[in-house]
């Protein structure tokens, strides 16, 4: 299968820059085993030939000035330079440095620190008898900063002689200054290294934060966000550790940076948390330890801004010793998505082992715990530019992952598993492509499989089709004229939820495609299985050929689809498409957007047909029935056009428009000829299950102005609504506010005696066929005088619809019935021919009737009402 373009873009730009970085490393490493030569003098106590002495005096909250202390230099204390007590604190730090040159020969030496975050750096020349005021020979300041990447003095010895020098020292933030010693170009060329190492680390930094930006616009993914948040922390946190933000920034930044770098120790371990936590995927597990990790952060972010109030010694006791616990809490994380899923974070996991060893050794170097040398002061960054590049594979390495799980999704159904119908189009494109000119494809239907669809759930269904393609896929494993779909080989494809579908190469097919087909629906036949229930159906095939039925995938796979419709009424089960089926779907199509039109144009039409009162003759009632004609005058059936408005979604609007249209009409009645009669309208059960439709009731009956006692819902598929407590629940909030509930068509379809405990009704009417020509019809008569009696032993109201002569009538009158509508008193009338027909009555009745008046059973309206 091919790959997306965007897959392919995003690979190549994940490689091009994994590769940058490594050539970036290797280059810096590269530098530093050239100059090796030059790391070794820093790891040892002193230089051949230059003796080094070292003694100290704290200066408890920088009170002593230069003049007091070299006059009290006899209160120094003699110690080797690691050996200098540097602690946390408000403290200075006097150190007395004697250098002696027992060579003879005059040697060139530095003094310097590679402590960046300092508070003062002051030099001073000490003379042997201490009797001049010192003036400094280098003092930290804006002047002198960016001379040299070190604060540094260089020194001239000449041969067997001594010189002292007296530094001053202080840092609010890291307390180790050691003063080291080294030759003058090896310093120079250390400085150099050191510069080549900043510049590859800010590369780094800066083509990962380009990178990132980028691929988070592309896929809008927070992690990358947290992952640019950490790399800025961990660039500022460096360049003031390591000194070489002074040359990237501006000086007055660079020494804001200083004073607040605690702050960006505490943003650099909140976006390592946010990262981890994204990166891992616990964001959409929405899991306590996710819950966790983000408290941690409102907290930690709370810390930080309060820690500004304190001094810069208690914020920094603070944050290391809170830092332990950030990394557990990021080591817990990793830990817990092992356990589930190691392979995708293998690199994440690895970035961890430099950073953990890093980031313990520097800040202990800074505490003055370990000894201090060049890998331990630069053990963090060395430790982050591995972790940067290990992270990199990682975020490559879950893009990929993303990726394939997108690319699952796409082309794989989420429930069943089996290939969606992307693989079978993409395939037959390549055929296509290729020059393949004679490709069938073939669409797959369990037989009566929407009827049953109805009885079983979704899981059963995905069951039912992933037996089925297990079973299929076994028949055609050995059959090279089945086509492979799927880079797994897989040959059949899930589509429209009921059906299953493959690509026939006719080219390679040994044998009449007849025996493909049979063997197929005998597999079919022998598994068609649900619930262990062995269903004796075998299978609908639809077939298209290329390029007779298709020039392009989805033509063929939708004419195969159409095919199915002429494949259910063979014998055979199964056939070709041919145009006949195109034609009729095209119709359909186009009945469809003029039924929309005529909706929205109110060109649809209200017919009456009027319900009469058996007792009184009189009209009680009318059966509001929707008809349309079509922008050719054509009459649709409403048998026709309401399945096919149901199909696509506009039953509810139709339903709608019915039931404002019925009570305008009602209300003009009313108004106009005082007719107050009662307003039937069907309601199906797509209407009763739609959310909304009580609202839009109440709505519509407020706005007509017509009280809802006088309103008549008459219930088509009383069986869909009594398994259904949210419709049951509907059905009596109509009741309630004085709505009628009738079960329409009683005995046939959906409807039977089962429903009566169920639903809450008062009106029953019985269907057309048990009461046309009643009389002729002994069984007939049985049945409808059984009902009669049955819904009157329970109080409902009887309406008998299909009376079309007066024996019927007659008939239904003797059995109790209540109300009688037919072809015998009227048709189905347009509007105003209703009006003229009812203006035509003798004072409201069909004839002279017998006398009283039909009393209602069990209606919400009082009883001495008239309906």
């Amino acid at each position: 299968m091919q790959r997306t373009s965007t897959v392919i873009k995003y690979r190549l730009v994940n490689l091009s820059v994994l590769i940058t970085l490594m050539v970036l490393f290797l280059i810096g490493y590269g530098i530093y085993s050239h100059n090796q030569k030059i790391i070794a003098p820093l790891l040892q106590s002193s230089i051949t030939d230059i003796r080094k002495e070292t003694s100290f005096l704290i200066d408890e909250n920088s009170k002593y000035s230069v003049d007091w202390v070299t006059k009290n230099i006899h209160f120094f204390k003699a110690a080797p330079d690691n050996q200098v007590p540097f602690t946390l604190s408000n403290d200075s730090y006097w150190v007395l440095v004697t250098l002696t040159n027992t060579s003879n020969v005059n040697r060139s030496v530095t003094l310097f620190t590679d402590n960046f975050i300092l508070t003062s750096f002051n030099v001073f020349k000490v003379d042997e008898n201490l009797t001049e005021s010192l003036a400094p020979i280098y003092q930290l300041n804006n002047d002198n900063i960016l001379l040299s990447f070190y604060p540094n003095v260089a020194i001239s010895l000449e041969a067997k002689q001594q010189a002292k020098y007296l530094f001053q020292l202080k840092s609010d933030a890291a307390p180790k200054i050691p003063v080291l010693l080294v030759e003058t170009k090896a310093f120079e060329r250390l400085t150099t290294l050191t510069i080549v190492l900043s510049t590859v680390f800010v590369a780094v930094v800066v083509l990962m934060t380009l990178y990132n930006l980028i691929i988070y616009f592309a896929v809008q993914d927070k992690v990358y966000l947290f992952y640019i948040g950490y790399l800025i922390s961990a660039l500022i946190v460096l360049a003031s550790i390591n000194g070489f933000g002074r040359y990237i920034f501006p000086f007055e930044i660079h020494q804001w940076f200083n004073e607040y770098t605690l702050i960006f120790h505490y943003s650099l371990v909140i976006f390592l948390i946010l990262f981890t936590v994204y990166f891992l995927q616990y964001n959409g597990q929405q899991s306590w330890l996710f819950k966790l990790s983000i408290t941690i952060c409102g907290l930690t972010t709370a810390i930080a801004l309060c820690s500004l109030f304190f001094d810069h010694v208690l914020q920094a006791k603070i944050f290391f010793s809170l830092q332990p616990l950030f990394y557990l809490l990021c080591i817990v994380l990793v830990v817990k998505r092992v356990k589930t899923d190691f392979a995708w974070a293998r690199y994440y996991i690895l970035s961890w082992i430099p950073l953990l060893i890093g980031a313990a050794i520097q800040p202990l170097s800074l505490m003055n715990i370990i000894t201090n040398n060049f890998y331990t002061r630069n053990a963090f960054l060395f430790a982050v530019i591995i972790e940067l590049i290990l992270m990199a594979f990682a975020l490559a390495e879950r893009m990929r992952r993303n990726e394939k799980e997108r690319l699952q999704t796409i082309r794989y159904h989420n429930a069943s598993g089996l290939p969606r119908k992307s693989n079978l189009e993409t395939t037959v494109t390549e055929l296509i492509r290729n020059g393949n000119n004679d490709i069938s494809v073939v669409v797959i239907k369990p037989e009566h499989i929407e009827r049953i669809a109805l009885y079983i759930d979704d899981k059963t269904n995905t069951e039912l089709f992933k037996n089925l393609s297990n079973k299929l896929s076994s028949l055609y494993a050995y059959n090279d004229a089945v086509i492979a779909i799927t880079d797994n080989h897989e040959k059949l494809c899930f589509i429209n939820n009921h059906c299953l579908a493959f690509i026939l190469n006719n080219e390679l097919s040994h044998q009449p495609i007849e025996h493909l087909v049979k063997s197929t629906q005998d597999v079919i036949s022998d598994n068609f299985r649900i619930n262990d229930l062995q269903i004796p159906l075998s299978g609908v095939i639809g077939i298209t050929h290329y390029p007779k039925h298709g020039k392009y995938p989805h033509e063929l796979i939708n004419n195969a689809l159409l095919s199915l419709n002429i494949a259910e009424k063979s014998s055979k089960k199964w056939a070709y498409f041919h145009d006949d089926s195109l034609r009729k779907e095209s119709d359909t199509m186009k009945m469809a957007v003029e039924l929309k039109q005529a909706l929205e144009q109110n060109k649809l039409a209200l017919y009456h047909q009027p319900q009469i009162d058996l007792k009184t003759l009189r009209v009680c009632s009318s059966e509001c029935l929707i008809r349309w004609s079509n922008t050719q005058g054509e009459f649709i059936p409403p048998t026709v056009f309401i399945p096919l408005a149901e199909d696509i979604g506009l039953i509810n609007s139709i339903t709608l428009w019915v039931i404002k249209t019925a009570l305008k009409q009602q209300k003009h009645l009313i108004d106009e000829y005082g007719y107050n009669h009662m307003v039937s309208i069907n309601i199906s059960g797509k209407d009763i299950a739609r959310e909304h439709f009580f609202l839009d009731v109440i709505s519509i009956i407020e706005a007509s102005e017509i009280p809802a006692d006088k309103i008549i819902f008459e219930l088509t598929e009383s069986a869909s609504f009594s398994s259904n407590k949210q419709t049951i629940e509907l059905i009596e909030k109509l009741r309630d506010i004085g709505i009628t509930i009738s079960i329409d068509d009683f005995g046939t379809g959906y409807s039977s005696m089962s429903q009566i405990n169920t639903l809450s009704f008062q009106e029953l009417k019985v269907d057309r066929q048990f009461v046309e020509n009643i009389d002729a019809d002994p069984k007939r008569k049985v049945i409808t005088k059984a009902t009669v009696e049955m819904a009157k032993g329970l109080g409902l109201e009887v309406v008998a619809e299909g009376i079309n002569s007066k024996e019927d009538e007659n008939i239904l009158r003797g059995f109790g019935c209540d109300i009688g509508q037919g072809y015998y008193y009227a048709k189905p009338m347009a509007f105003n021919d209703y009006i003229d027909w009812l203006n035509r009555l003798d004072h409201g009745r069909i004839v002279d009737g017998l006398t009283g008046e039909f009393i209602p059973a069990e209606t919400t309206v009082p009883n001495n009402e008239k309906r």
